[in-house]
């Protein structure tokens, strides 16, 4: 947000130098922004909170602008990736926050303006599960012939919460079928949100005035969403990645 206050100043003191405009100085309050945070009833309403406190990794604002081209002032809802958490990467959480800003902009009918930098949809991993997974090799003298399965000790098995794997017996102990994990939003109930979000980008496409501002690494369900709305402005060193 700093940056995009401190480039609009830059445009107010060359458009005041060059007196391309009848007027003497900035307008007071040319750059407002309020952050969407979710409110008691889910929805998201005006507010804000200290820089960093986000635990989700997509955020948005309402901002309103005063430019030399339109001096009383423009509302846009702007919605960003936070490369700060999890890479950027896509999970149910984020999902909601995309979906009910995008929401909200085609509600008031302005303009809704994306800052796409992320992983992709979020993969999780189930870490308390890691350290106990032993292999079983094909070949013990050769393991280049790779394996049959991957197993953990019954102790280990026994210990982990019910139902976060799924495995039959074997006689090293469970060789595992399954990793559902017991955190929610790190596996495939992600694709869902992604195809939640995805819709929504098309509805606003079709309500609104959309744009996408590319400015990093966009991946899978990112890259999809600049796609479908349409108007995009892409940095050299910010690839688009459709995965399939």
């Amino acid at each position: 947000l700093g940056l995009l206050e401190v480039g609009l100043l830059g445009q107010w003191n060359d458009c005041l130098k060059s007196n391309r405009k009848a007027m003497k100085d900035v307008p007071e309050s040319y750059f407002k922004a309020k952050e969407l945070v979710e409110g008691n009833d889910g929805k998201l309403v005006l507010g804000s909170r200290p820089v960093g406190e986000n635990r989700v990794g997509m955020l948005a604002w309402q901002i309103t602008t005063k430019t030399p081209e339109y001096p009383e002032g423009r509302d846009f809802v702007l919605i960003a990736n936070d490369v700060t958490v999890k890479s950027g990467s896509f999970s149910v959480a984020e999902d909601e926050v995309y979906f009910k800003a995008s929401e909200y902009a085609r509600s008031l009918g302005i303009p809704r303006i994306y800052f796409s930098c992320n992983a992709g949809a979020r993969i999780g991993l189930y870490e308390d599960l890691k350290a106990m997974i032993k292999v079983k090799p094909i070949d013990d003298n050769a393991p280049s012939k790779g394996f049959e399965y991957l197993y953990v000790s019954d102790k280990d098995y026994n210990s982990l919460p019910e139902g976060a794997v799924i495995a039959h017996k074997v006689d090293e102990g469970w060789a595992i079928d399954d990793i559902i994990g017991t955190t929610f939003g790190i596996g495939v109930e992600n694709l869902q949100g992604s195809g939640k979000i995805a819709g929504e980008t098309s509805q606003a496409y079709n309500d609104v005035f959309t744009l996408s501002y590319v400015s990093g690494r966009s991946v899978g369900i990112g890259a999809y969403l600049v796609r479908l709305g349409q108007r995009i402005i892409q940095k050299t060193q910010g690839p688009i990645l459709l995965t399939c």
